[in-house]
């Protein structure tokens, strides 16, 4: 789903969320399907939640994703 550089000068968070700002420009995310929660991808590429956390914010920030109370993140604006 999502190709990280662990040797890239450019931090995780940014890669996760250079790589999910492109998914959702190119309608890779469906609306109304769940992201995968914070524990559940960071377990998944190996890194820690607050790296993905970091990525999730910076999305819901720019409107990208948006979190639904006791849901989850899904795609969109809301």
């Amino acid at each position: 789903m999502f190709v990280l550089d662990y040797k890239s000068r450019l931090p995780i968070y940014e890669q996760l969320y250079r790589s999910m700002t492109r998914m959702a420009a190119m309608g890779a995310m469906e609306p109304g399907e769940a992201l995968p929660s914070v524990r559940a991808l960071a377990q998944e590429l190996g890194v820690n939640p607050n790296t993905v956390q970091k990525a999730y914010q910076m999305l819901e920030r720019d409107g990208i994703i948006f979190f639904g109370a006791g849901k989850g993140f899904f795609p969109g604006g809301g």
